[in-house]
């Protein structure tokens, strides 16, 4: 082997490790911290707290005797009948958190303190603060700096809620995650039939000359033109026409669809035209010579043996919607909501960690669990394309 034969393996080993080391690094970096605040209240949570102020509609019944649960590492309120846990939130604050409430409690019968509306206190609730007063009439103030025994002590040493604050924590994904997959689904109603259509049209139809292979080129030229410029593009056409619908001047998840479809048809055009060359035309020949149409074909012959290349252009497509975050935050904004609207702003996965990272306290955490999120998310959707393939080619062996 020559020297330069032996440099040039020897260069592309290093290059490998090296490539390797950094992938790895990121990634465990990535685990390492996202693990400690990925949770199901992650997933499931809004984003904004959901704050209650309330007082109690009665005073306490003497009469009335609560059994302590005695759940591990809470404090029972024998006056109130719940119990108090110390806990953290989704950001990894302190808080006191209800892990019980007793049916008969004061606490199932709270007003709203500027109303008279009924208000049930729930378990996984946070309590922010409580003032009452007791026998003597004299205020007692708790607050959740003071941990979950001290409130519930002072709990104990009162007879009657005046005011308390009280909240489900925020601090989760529910609505970006939700947002994201309807951006999966409508980029993809909108993208797919339009890319696959084209991809047919190119290469079954279109002669092969100079203006199809200027068209060719065009499509490779759209699939390198950076995401940020399609933002503006999404900015400039899409939000326009969505907001004459909609009567809506902003970005939205259907703006951010149409702009996500305009990027993708090149990578499901040039895909899928991959697909259809491979198809042998033997078949094509085989087909015509039965007496079927050029679009009988097509549809019942040329397709079903070109489903892999489809199907791996639309994971590619997936993956594209899911990490993209550049074009998204022209064409969408970057305002987190908890109830997604179509034809309202929204963020999705990838912008949501953008937002998380651009605060003046970036949170690297809960940035990194969101991450992960999205690193199992393509995973799962490589690995039933992997076995969506696999059943297409035991039906053509078939």
């Amino acid at each position: 082997m020559r020297k330069k034969d032996v440099l040039l393996n020897i260069l592309t080993y290093v290059y490998s490790c090296i490539g390797i080391v950094i992938l790895l690094s990121i990634t465990i970096y990535i685990f390492s911290n996202g693990l400690k605040s990925l949770s199901w209240d992650l997933l499931t949570n809004d984003y904004y707290d959901k704050v209650f102020s309330t007082k109690s509609s009665q005073e306490l019944v003497s009469d009335v005797a609560f059994t302590d649960p005695k759940i591990e590492g809470s404090y029972f309120s024998k006056n109130f009948g719940v119990s108090l846990i110390d806990d953290v939130d989704t950001n990894n604050n302190e808080v006191v958190r209800i892990v019980y409430v007793d049916k008969n409690s004061p606490f199932n019968y709270m007003e709203q303190t500027n109303s008279s509306k009924k208000i049930k206190i729930t378990v996984n609730q946070v309590i922010s603060k409580i003032i009452l007063t007791n026998e003597n009439g004299d205020y007692i103030l708790a607050i959740s700096s003071e941990k979950a025994e001290e409130m519930v002590n002072k709990l104990d040493n009162g007879t009657k809620i005046l005011d308390m604050t009280s909240s489900f924590t925020g601090g989760g994904i529910r609505g970006s995650l939700i947002a994201t997959f309807y951006l999966i689904i409508l980029t993809l109603i909108i993208a797919i039939p339009i890319g696959i259509i084209a991809s047919i049209y190119l290469n079954e139809y279109e002669k092969k000359n100079k203006l199809n292979n200027i068209l060719m080129s065009m499509i490779d030229l759209t699939s390198g033109i950076p995401s940020i410029i399609f933002g503006l593009v999404g900015v400039v056409i899409f939000i326009p026409i969505v907001s004459k619908i909609t009567n809506k001047n902003s970005g939205s998840i259907l703006s951010g669809a149409l702009t996500l479809s305009i990027m993708l048809l090149p990578i499901i055009i040039r895909n899928t035209i991959e697909a259809l060359k491979n198809v042998p035309d033997s078949l094509r020949n085989a087909s015509l010579a039965l007496g079927a149409s050029k679009a009988q074909t097509i549809f019942k012959v040329v397709l079903p043996n070109a489903v892999n290349g489809i199907l791996t252009s639309i994971i590619l497509s997936i993956g594209k919607i899911i990490g993209e975050s550049a074009a998204l935050i022209y064409a969408i904004g970057t305002t987190i909501k908890d109830e997604i609207i179509l034809t309202d702003k929204a963020t999705s996965l990838a912008v949501h960690i953008w937002v998380l990272m651009s605060g003046d306290k970036p949170n690297f955490e809960v940035a990194c669990s969101v991450s992960i999120i999205i690193l199992v998310m393509v995973f799962l959707l490589s690995f039933s394309v992997k076995i969506v393939s696999l059943k297409f080619n035991r039906v053509n062996v078939k």
